[in-house]
């Protein structure tokens, strides 16, 4: 179980092993595929695609589809002739192109216990990742739109074939929003999912588990129920001093209580403090001059606007002399476009 936001691992049991994952590897693959090709893109079925071992959405070679319909046959069907034809079109005409770019991306995320040898996860000696690091692999998946958006439909029409999701935790659990089945006699039942409540999310991954709906049902009740708002600062008591144009400082402070619901917090929060720059122009007490976020192990994980404490007056003559300024460096910037 992997908390979505930090990335940190809430509880696991033998997660750090090697394992098959089967068709949970399709997650891998509609994430290098989407970031190399378009959804809108047409592909001409290759006669590899056609025929594929296992579940199929039945494509034959010759056959139009846009990569997006293909997406939806990999993650909801879990067509394996699907995969193999993302993989061919993304890999330029080469599966194996594509899954050499599946095993780059898993060193760009750092995962050193994963290896894929195809697109589609069916059995192979050199295919293998862990637990945690198909978290990782969803985690990263979930940061893009167009596969969250797929990943969470139900149900989705292609071609006059109305394809069914097989996470079936989409309608089980009220707050899943995405995941992966997988199943072959080698690896057994593999799931990974995403629940989301109350702006902090959980992944959980199973691989080779039976009764895996209730294990990830029965383990986002247990990890939800630990879900605490914690306050990370009080209203006003973040302060910070802004320079003021023409010199001098001016106090600011967050204007809200800030909170966050986190799992496991054991505080250490960061702050950072975005602003425009120097004050400058007369301002009232009150008055938005920047904000103030708030960052726990490594994500932002809050926000509060900073008000002034006090009003600022600049002398007529010294705002107009830096509006002149800024008029001067405005001109010369057109003037040399």
């Amino acid at each position: 179980m992997m908390d979505g936001r930090t990335l940190s691992v809430l509880e696991q049991e033998n997660g750090y092993a090697r394992l098959p994952m089967a068709s949970t590897t399709k997650v891998m693959t509609a994430l290098v595929a989407m970031e190399r090709v378009k959804l809108s893109d047409v592909v001409v079925i290759p006669k590899e695609a056609a025929g594929v071992e296992g579940t199929s959405l039945y494509i034959k070679a010759g056959e139009q589809y846009t990569v997006e319909e293909l997406l939806y046959g990999l993650m909801l069907r879990s067509a394996n002739d699907c995969a193999v034809a993302l993989a061919w079109y993304a890999g330029g005409g080469n599966t194996a192109n594509f899954v050499e770019l599946m095993n780059r991306k898993a060193e760009q995320l750092g995962l050193k216990d994963t290896h894929f040898s195809n697109s589609s996860g069916l059995p192979a000696e050199e295919h293998y990742t862990t637990a945690k690091e198909l978290a990782l692999i969803m985690a990263e998946a979930m940061k893009n739109p167009a596969f969250r958006t797929i990943t969470a439909t139900k149900r989705y029409t292609i071609k006059e074939q109305t394809v069914a999701n097989h996470n079936k935790l989409l309608s089980l659990y009220h707050g899943c929003i995405g995941g992966k089945t997988g199943y072959t006699m080698a690896a057994g039942r593999c799931l990974v999912t995403v629940a989301q409540r109350k702006g902090a999310s959980l992944i959980c991954v199973t691989l080779g588990r039976r009764d895996d709906w209730n294990i990830h049902t029965n383990a986002y009740e247990k990890w939800f129920d630990t879900l605490k708002e914690e306050t990370l600062a009080e209203k006003e008591a973040f302060s910070v001093a802004l320079p003021i144009a023409g010199g001098g400082y001016a106090q600011a402070v967050n204007c809200n209580k800030v909170t966050a619901n986190l799992f496991q917090y054991n505080g250490g929060v960061e702050t950072k403090v975005l602003s425009n720059g120097l004050l400058y122009g007369n301002k009232e007490i009150g008055d938005v001059a920047g904000t103030v976020e708030f960052w726990y192990q490594g994500v932002k994980i809050s926000e509060s606007p900073l008000v002034l404490q006090q009003a600022i007056e600049v002398p007529i003559k010294k705002e107009l002399f830096l509006t002149r300024i800024i008029r001067f460096f405005r001109r010369l910037f057109l003037k040399n476009e």
